[in-house]
């Protein structure tokens, strides 16, 4: 994501830089192809692999320069290197954390505000992913409750190589070393790196790690130490070879993007290194002559290359708060608005920020220059820390009708031999979590004219009256914007049927109560008397209503277990309060719904919840259409069956 030129000998032998439309080009398939897996419309669920492409070009740009400056000089100039590094990578990543974080005190919620908070310090830092790897979130956890800074990651990983990869080229030219020599302790590298990946049982640990990432930068470089300036003396015909060689790379790489996703296996079992192979491939196709270099040479394609740094960095917060919540609509358009304003951003950047100081246009001087980025930082740091902290926005916690119907048409009378079967009209109060808004609309979108739907869902809101939940992941949150569950069930009562609870498993945190000093631990004895004491308050208030509540099974998620607790000893302690409910009280039924569901590490899981844990719209309207709806009607049927028999 960052150089734009490589070498090749003069006709003296003396290495001389060139630049190589073909690797713009090269560089900016790989970053369209983030672009659209990020988008989350499924087009290139592989998409990712285009950041591993970015570390294998860079190694080869990286390493060739250094080279190419000690073979000319006849030193390396580590302080020269890490300075221009700065002046090219730092401009645009402090614009974009402090822009993030700016906006953050606008459009974010107080939950993710303080996420936004660590995110952007472990950014400045340049360790964002192994805040990431401490937080245990795996990539395909992007579109569930996303981090505008999450995609800086990557350039974490590319910062903590600049510094190592340099100092050892540096070290071994000092000592008399060349390219081979070099070329040698770089595969070596390359071969611990993938020896690492294939023992390491975390897959997030695989995705995020420095150690376990590096092989694909190193083999770039290893590219460099072994062919870095023979590129000019290769025959015509094995230049030919090269260039359909490179053509035949980029067409795998777009066809693995095409069929490859995050969950496939063999991403995390050291093929990462196989595939960076494949990006060599291409790299060397892209810069010899011939139809490859030609074709990654188009003028299109070569501009995107070019600002592809600043297309990388500013699309993701683009992407997250541009969504189909704020616009109205989704899909293909969406995505359209999306990257129209992604593309001015990332221009505008390019010509108004990085250009001018790449260049030096703008602060000339070194002192001047390292000031003012030091400067830059501390604020944005100081900003982050105390602005952040102070952000109040919450989550829209109003109740949404999303369909309704006249309360006297639902009231069915009891059939003539007494069992009433679960048919005709009715209405739905959906309350809990983010996943109780998700069911309510899943079951809104089926369209049918017998079913009435509110959504009384509001994320990250537990059951119980409480102030603050913790876990040991993100740590105290703020949830006083969450409604009162016992008066938005005594309110809604006279207009309901059903009160149908969903929830994630968020009334598993620890929480304080609404009143409280003490905390409250999940799970305790003390957690499930306060979850006992909300059902009876809840049935005293409908029971005079005739309404009944049925509680809907929680599912198996793919999540991570200490931030959501829905590791398996959670479900099933819920399942036992849940089923206690069903006995004690005649109202109260419990819906079946986890066998509706694949299994959530699985391709079909995938699909039908893209995060882990939230059912893809389309598939919930279909699921609610042919499943959920009907079992809904059976154990209402079942409730209302119970209470007339006494």
């Amino acid at each position: 994501m960052s150089e734009t030129s490589t070498d090749a000998p003069s006709i003296l032998g003396r290495a001389v830089q060139v630049h190589h439309r073909g690797l713009d080009g090269l560089r900016g398939i790989a970053v369209l192809l983030v672009l659209v897996f990020h988008s989350g419309l499924g087009w290139l669920p592989g998409g990712f692999l285009g950041v591993s492409l970015f570390f294998t070009l860079s190694g080869y740009l990286i390493v060739n320069l250094l080279l190419v400056e000690g073979e000319r000089t006849g030193r390396i100039n580590l302080t020269a290197f890490w300075g221009r590094r700065l002046r090219r990578l730092a401009p645009a990543s402090l614009m974009v954390i402090a822009a993030t974080v700016g906006f953050a005190t606008w459009l974010s919620t107080s939950v993710e505000a303080d996420r936004v908070r660590g995110d952007a310090a472990s950014a400045l830092a340049y360790v964002a992913n192994w805040r990431f790897i401490t937080a245990g979130q795996s990539y395909d956890q992007l579109f569930s409750s996303p981090s505008p800074l999450q995609h800086l990651w990557s350039l974490s990983i590319e910062e903590q190589m600049y510094l190592i990869v340099p100092f050892v080229v540096a070290l071994v030219f000092v000592r008399g070393g060349g390219r081979r020599a070099l070329g040698f302790i770089f595969l070596l590298g390359t071969s611990i790196s993938v020896v690492v990946s294939i023992l390491t049982d975390r897959q997030d640990v695989v995705y995020y790690g420095t150690h376990t990432r590096a092989g694909e930068l190193l083999l770039g470089a290893v590219l460099a130490c072994f062919l870095g300036q023979r590129w000019m003396s290769f025959s015509r015909n094995v230049a030919r070879a090269c260039s359909l060689a490179g053509l035949a790379a980029v067409g795998l790489i777009i066809l693995l993007a095409r069929i490859t996703d995050v969950g496939s296996t063999w991403v995390y079992g050291g093929s990462l290194v196989a595939f960076a192979a494949l990006s060599v491939i291409a790299v060397v196709g892209s810069i010899v002559p011939g139809f490859t270099a030609r074709m990654l040479g188009w003028s299109p394609l070569v501009w995107v290359g070019r600002i592809s740094y600043g297309l990388y960095l500013v699309h993701w917060p683009i992407i997250v708060w541009l969504n189909e919540e704020r616009l109205g609509f989704g899909g293909a358009a969406l995505f359209a608005v999306q990257m129209s304003a992604t593309a001015v951003v990332a221009v505008l950047s390019y010509r108004m920020i990085e250009m001018p100081i790449r260049e030096r246009r703008v602060l000339r001087r070194p002192g001047i220059a390292g000031f003012t980025f030091v400067a830059a930082a501390v604020g944005t740091f100081a900003v982050s820390m105390t602005v952040l902290s102070t952000v109040e926005a919450t989550p829209d916690s109003k109740v949404e009708v999303l369909t309704t119907l006249p309360r006297a048409s639902t009231i069915a009378p009891v059939p003539s031999d007494g069992v009433f079967d679960g048919s005709g009209p009715i209405n739905i109060l959906v309350i809990g979590d983010s996943t109780a808004e998700n069911i309510a609309r899943g079951l809104a979108d089926v369209g049918d004219p017998e079913i009435g739907v509110i959504s009384g869902g509001v994320l990250g809101c537990p059951l119980l009256p409480a102030m603050r939940v913790r876990d040991s992941v993100v740590g105290e949150q703020d949830v006083t914007y969450c409604p009162d569950v016992e008066k938005l069930v005594l309110e809604s009562a006279p207009n309901v049927d059903v009160v149908l609870v969903v929830v994630g498993l968020a009334n598993q945190w620890d929480y304080l109560p609404i009143g409280g000093d003490e905390w409250i631990d999940a799970g305790s004895p003390e957690q499930r008397v306060a979850l006992d004491g909300l059902m009876q308050t809840m049935q005293e208030s409908l029971s005079s209503f005739g309404v009944s509540t049925l509680v809907l099974e929680a599912p198996a998620v793919r999540d991570n277990p200490d931030l959501l607790g829905d590791d398996p000893a959670a479900i099933a302690a819920w399942a036992r309060v849940i089923r206690a409910w069903d006995e004690r009280w005649s109202s109260v039924g419990v819906v079946p719904y986890a066998d509706l569901l694949s299994d959530p590490y699985g391709e079909a899981g995938r699909i039908e919840r893209p995060d882990g844990v939230h059912l893809d719209r389309e598939f919930a309207r279909e699921l609610a259409r042919t499943s959920l709806i009907p079992r809904i009607r059976s154990v209402w049927a079942e409730v209302r069956n119970s209470l007339n028999s006494r």
